[in-house]
């Protein structure tokens, strides 16, 4: 006699099941490719058109995630933009928190307060992100360079914001085009223990 499913995620194939990057569903690596580097392009252009700072080393991996895992939590479009804005406004707090708002960054020669900032910029983002179930892991890396103070100016994190929402539209496009399951928005996982 078969068991009763407990819920629906019970009755979906293994496959339709994800919560993360290790998942069976992965796009092929040709598609990959072409993918992330139509993406990356296509955000190139926007850049040198607009002269603006939409590159940030946090978007490369967004992009790789998008095409290669597309069902991955962290590939849905909510989590990608929340998670942004999270580590946005948790870089700037820091920066505003220790007064580096309009220190310029100094990696070389890293200061206590510097070191601080990026300490609590990462732990802010990370608090947010893990409240808010917006699990996107690459947005930490966006808090990170604004603690820095590698982004200061309020049109630079705008920028990165727009970059953000710009490859994860092209993204989402790209993947229903091409037959890619993909959340439109957002598809709520389980709470974990």
């Amino acid at each position: 006699m078969e068991k009763p499913h407990s819920n629906i995620s019970d009755m979906l194939p293994r496959r339709a099941v994800i919560n993360d990057l290790s998942v069976p569903y992965r796009s092929g690596s040709g598609y990959i490719l072409t993918m992330t580097v139509v993406a990356t392009a296509l955000l190139c252009a926007l850049a040198v058109v607009a002269s603006e700072p939409f590159l940030v080393p946090s978007i490369g991996p967004t992009i790789f995630i998008i095409f290669a895992f597309p069902l991955s939590e962290q590939a849905h479009p909510r989590n990608i933009i929340l998670s942004t804005v999270i580590a946005i406004l948790a870089g700037i707090a820091s920066l505003a928190l220790f007064g580096l708002v309009h220190v310029p960054p100094d990696l070389t020669d890293l200061s206590w307060m510097r070191a601080a900032a990026l300490v609590v910029g990462i732990g802010l983002a990370t608090a947010g992100i893990s409240a808010l179930r917006a699990l996107h892991v690459p947005a930490i890396a966006t808090a990170m360079i604004i603690s820095a103070g590698l982004l200061d100016k309020p049109l630079d994190w705008l920028s990165v914001l727009i970059g953000v929402l710009f490859v994860t539209s092209i993204g989402l496009l790209i993947n229903r085009a091409a037959g890619k399951p993909q959340a439109l928005w957002w598809r709520p996982q389980p709470p974990t223990l």
